[in-house]
């Protein structure tokens, strides 16, 4: 036959020189949070990194068509405005740090403005799960197979993009770093973007915040297949000695086969992970990824508890990565495979394949067969290093198989050279000759009973002629025997009546119709009996007669009943069980009865055959460990040309079968790639060139698997914790038990346990700046395994400084103190600027001195002060407040003037700096209510109006700025009174104890006056006179001597009394001399 030739190129193997440096970490912004403006913006408000950054870079988007909005911010900024948004839209709001080429995470939120004019947000701050990194030198080509089907939803798109996001942020993005392709589909596949494409973390995240969404019908099977052809490849940006991943993210079963295309996929040496949400259907998730399924396959019940998983399926993604790039750069040597792989011979159980040999040096081969049809069983065949052919048996008929053939070396095998061929549909002669000497007896047993009826008898005798013709009649080849039967059997002819053909026909054709009741039980005990050396019980000696090694077929004709004609029958009933609608319908079943019986009396004599070959012996096992056992036998043979030794797992009645070919004169071989724990049925049948044996068998089983961890790692170092993780240790893994103490200190050695079988946990309550040992051991049932170790340091304790308080405030200084930060600070530094004007300035101190002096500053103006702990690698966040210079003397004061009954005019200094205005307060001495007047911030006078006459106030004058406050102008201010005070005071005749007291009278209705006097400077000791309105002059009496004294005079009105008139006067240290006596002629002397 002409066999289909196919060649298969084989992948080289890359052997990287050099691991990528690890970029310098930039960490996200934290805390993001909104607040409405009004009914089209928003300011949303984050916390600073603690890293070094360059500044911020902002995108917001929605599911409409409106446009996206990109725009940067300076590092200084921590709130921005955003403006011209649509009421009742959802917006995704992205902000990410940057620092050079580099960029961290990115932390979002997703607004809308409600058209009743609130806000829903949903600001989401980095979890653990986004922030979890790979190693800068984890590399890969990394393709997201994405649903975009209808029942994905648009509203749950977004969760989608956001895990995407949260992946690619693990890895280093760029040229020669990790690149990242993203397909979507549904009912077809499309690019959004080849791994070319965006090599910029960027540029990245951009593209996957614009991922569009597709809708359409879930078709897995037919995207696989797009994957396979458009994304890892040269052309879309894939790279030959890159560890390859495909994440396919699913909500739902496909409507199309995925198992082909995922194997293909996997065989190219793709890790493949699922992540399957809702309705992914778990068999089919695992039709799809690599194994072991725990750590490739990950189901959640909802798109928004996607970050339930998202930590683990990261850190699975990375090791997986590690693992590639580890066999990459281990420096084995490269297995050669074989070539020119091609089908001799098909047959429909076999076919024979032929292959040039590996040029290098290697083990043995293996050969697997996978069926392309659901349900049938894929096998694999081992072979040695000298056999370049092989004929693999046991094949399902009619079916597809993809060949693969791999070269051994040890355990490791090359890459497979691959072809397709179809075995045969099965072949039988209907005339059941074989080509051979074929031995049969076959009784016909006919019932003739009254339900027949002489008419369809006829039938009966044409269906049984047409049977007895296929076979070759003789004594030494097929001998034929009729039974009757109705109520009772009659042997129409016996097994060694007839011996050739003729003599059968004439027989047939003229056996007589008997008549009577039917009873089929008796009938093939009398067969059993009689001729084989049915009351209606017919099961038991239908039982009786197969178990006496006798093949039978039923035929049913009309109502008979098909359960109990395959209670008659052997088994499988598909072919040995046949019903027709009436006796006209035998010639429809005929020819296939006829193949039944002639592939069972193959079937038969081919067992014949192998009776005569003498099978193997003494079948036993040695070497018995969790992955493999050998197999030992004996034989009482000579010419054995090979053993074919089959296994599988006991328990597995679906599983599929293991071949290896052993020379003959060989009795023993080791049975490889075995699961731990398991009992294997192990079969193993002699090859002669005249066929195989039966089998002998046996059953050994497995041990426990054990040993290390692999990939040990740390990560997410922080003061007081670290993460370790690791790759699972082979086996059923109970559990894993941590010790880790201080290096060096084996007296403070601490323990825990994961939960199950989980590789990461985070070790916690650690001291800062210290480096513990740790260990790994996996728990079995059996106990623990080999123990793995590794070093973490935590970091220095790092952290701002608190409490900043700020005292001893003057014009142009003020101090400043606080609380130590924690750790090793090596110095502060305090930072200073004028909220008014371009003024700042900076100064540092020593890191055990927690107060400073800042002077030289501008008088009445507000400061923002940072302190930052410098740690000498990183500063700590700062320390904020604000402080205020004092205002000078002058600028303290108002000044009051044009006072009124009701009005009076307050003037003062001009504050510093931006005013947006000023408050003037001011409420009565005597207590009222307060009055705040706003004036604006270039105007330094106001008239205050609509005061109470005669009224001393208080007057309060703030400047307002955008920050707050200044400092206040203070001052007194009082109103006249609306009655007119007497005018023209004077005083004199001044003596020791008195002086007279003078004034002009007051205008208008006076009823009298008031005058006060008191020692100046003495307000307690005052006296008080009242006179009447016609009164304009007293005289104050009983004074001290030699004592000036303050004097005012009041007006007394109905309605009130006048300001005062005021003056002074000083009485006298001694009364005046008497004066001389007047002379009597009226002269003086």
């Amino acid at each position: 036959m002409k066999s289909r030739l196919s060649l298969v190129a084989a992948a080289f193997i890359a052997v990287l020189l050099s691991s990528a440096q690890a970029q310098n970490q930039v960490d996200p912004p934290s805390d993001l949070r909104f607040k409405i403006l009004n009914e089209n913006s928003v300011q949303m408000i984050w916390t600073r990194p603690p890293s070094r950054i360059q500044g911020y870079r902002i995108q917001v988007t929605s599911d409409t068509e409106e446009p996206t909005k990109e725009f940067s911010l300076p590092a200084s900024a921590s709130k921005t405005s955003i403006s011209d948004l649509s009421p009742d839209v959802d917006y995704v709001v992205t902000i990410s740090a940057y620092a050079g080429s580099e960029e961290s995470l990115p932390i979002s939120g997703q607004i809308t403005i409600q058209s009743s004019g609130t806000t829903r947000g949903t600001p989401r701050k980095p979890q653990p799960a986004d922030s979890a990194k790979c190693s800068g030198s984890t590399i890969a080509d990394l393709v997201f197979l994405v649903d975009g089907s209808w029942s994905v939803g648009r509203q749950n798109f977004k969760y989608i993009r956001s895990f995407i996001s949260a992946m690619v942020g693990a890895f280093q993005i760029g040229e020669d770093k990790t690149r990242v392709g993203v397909v979507q589909y549904s009912n077809d596949a499309r690019t959004e973007f080849k791994l070319n494409e965006h090599l910029t973390r960027a540029a990245l995240l951009r593209a996957i915040t614009n991922l569009p969404y597709k809708g359409g019908n879930t078709m897995t099977g037919n995207a696989l297949d797009y994957l396979l052809k458009n994304s890892f490849t040269e052309a879309a940006g894939s790279r030959t000695g890159f560890p390859k991943v495909a994440i396919i993210i699913t909500d739902s079963k496909s409507e199309d086969p995925v198992q082909s295309y995922a194997r293909q996929l996997r065989n190219r040496g793709v890790e493949v992970f699922v992540l399957g949400i809702k309705e992914a259907d778990e068999k089919e998730m695992k039709l799809m990824a690599s194994t072991p399924y725990r750590t490739h396959i990950y189901n959640v019940a909802n798109f928004d508890v996607i970050r339930n998983v998202q930590k683990d399926l990261i850190t699975q993604v990375c090791a997986g990565v590690d693992d590639q790039l580890n066999s990459l750069v281990s420096g084995e040597e490269v297995i050669e495979p074989a070539s020119d792989l091609q089908v001799l011979e098909v047959a429909s159980k076999s076919i024979h394949v032929t292959w040039v040999p590996s040029i290098g040096e290697v083990s043995g081969y293996k050969v697997q067969m996978m069926p392309m049809m659901a349900g049938a069983k894929r096998q694999e065949l081992y072979v040695g290093p000298g056999q370049t052919s092989v004929v693999v048996r046991d094949l399902s008929s009619d079916t597809e198989y993809q060949i693969s053939l791999f070269a051994l070396k040890g355990l490791t095998p090359s890459e497979p050279i691959t072809i397709m061929q179809k075995t045969q549909p099965v072949k039988v002669s209907v005339e059941c000759s074989l080509g051979v000497d074929v031995q049969a007896d076959v009784v016909l047993l006919v019932d003739g009973s009254y339900s027949i009826g002489l008419a369809n008898f006829a039938k009966v005798r044409a269906f049984l002629e047409v049977l007895v013709n296929t076979f070759d009649i003789g004594a030494d080849k097929v001998q034929i025997s009729l039974v009757q039967y109705s109520r009772d059997p009659h042997t129409e002819f016996h097994l060694n009546t007839h011996h050739d053909l003729s003599a059968v026909v004439n027989a047939v054709r003229s056996f007589p119709y008997r008549g009577g009741s039917t009873n089929t039980g008796r009938a093939m005990t009398y067969v059993r009996e009689k001729i084989f050396q049915s009351s209606d019980a017919f099961r038991e000696p239908a039982t009786r007669l197969r178990n006496s090694d006798v093949e039978i077929f039923a035929v049913g004709v009309k109502d008979a009943v098909r359960s109990e004609l395959e209670a008659i029958a052997n088994t499988p009933a598909e072919t040995h069980v046949y019903t027709v609608e009436d006796f006209d319908a035998f010639q429809r079943i005929s020819k296939e009865l006829t193949q039944s019986i002639c592939l069972r009396i193959e079937q038969e004599l081919s067992n014949i055959h192998k009776r005569r070959l003498i099978p193997p012996k003494s079948l036993s096992f040695s070497e018995v460990g969790p992955r493999s056992f050998r197999a030992t036998w004996d034989i009482d043979s000579t010419n054995v040309e090979s053993y074919l030794v089959q296994f599988k797992p006991a328990d597995d009645a679906d599983g599929h079968l293991v071949s290896i070919s052993v020379p003959g004169d060989s009795h023993a071989t080791l049975l490889p790639h075995l699961n731990p724990l398991t009992r294997y049925e192990v079969n193993i049948s002699s090859q002669y060139d005249k066929g195989d044996s039966f089998p002998l068998t046996g059953y050994e089983t497995t041990l426990e698997e054990q040993g290390p961890v692999r990939n040990l790692r740390v990560s997410e170092e922080m003061t007081e914790s670290f993460r370790v993780s690791w790759q699972p240790a082979p086996g059923d893994v109970i559990r894993y038990r941590l010790t880790y103490e201080p290096v060096g200190d084996e007296s403070s050695r601490m323990e825990t346990n994961t939960v199950g079988a989980e590789t990461t946990i985070v070790l916690r309550e650690l001291q800062p700046q210290t480096t513990y040992r740790v260990t790994v051991s996996a728990e079995y049932r059996s106990g623990p395994g080999a123990a793995m170790q590794i070093d973490g340091t935590t970091k220095e304790e790092v952290g701002p400084p608190k409490n900043l308080v700020t005292s001893d405030v003057t014009d142009t200084s003020f101090a400043a103190s606080w609380t130590a930060a924690p750790g090793n600070v090596k110095m502060y530094r305090i930072r200073w600027k004028s909220l008014f004007s371009e003024e700042a300035g900076e100064k540092s101190v020593p890191g055990d001195i927690t107060s400073t002096v800042l002077d030289g500053l501008t008088l009445e103006t507000l400061y923002q002060v940072s302190v930052i702990a410098a740690y000498g690698y990183r500063d700590s966040e700062p320390l904020i407040g604000q402080e205020t210079t004092d205002a000078s003397a002058a600028g303290k004061k108002l000044i009051v003037s044009d006072e009124t009954e009701r009005t009076m005019k307050v003037r003062w200094t001009p504050a510093p700096g931006k005013v947006v205005n000023y408050r003037l307060k001011y409420v009565p001495s005597s207590g009222g209510r307060e009055v705040a007047l706003k004036v604006p911030g270039t105007t330094t006078s106001t008239v205050m109006k609509r005061l109470q006459p005669m009224t001393k106030y208080n007057i309060t004058v703030h400047p307002i700025y955008k920050r707050g406050e200044g400092k206040a102008r203070q001052g007194v201010g009082t109103t006249l009174s609306p009655f007119k005070a007497p005018r023209n005071l004077q005083t004199s005749e001044p003596t020791k104890t008195s002086f007279r007291v003078s004034w002009d009278p007051a205008p208008g209705e006076v009823k009298g006056y008031k005058v006060t006097f008191h020692p100046t400077g003495n307000d307690i000791d005052l006296g008080e006179l009242l006179v009447g309105p016609y009164d304009n002059t007293v005289v104050l009496e009983e004074l001290r001597a030699g004592t000036k004294y303050s004097v005012a005079v009041f007006g007394m009105f109905d309605g009130g009394e006048s300001l005062p008139l005021a003056g002074e006067e000083k009485t006298t240290l001694s009364d005046a001399p008497d004066p001389p006596p007047a002379d009597s002629s009226g002269k003086s002397s």
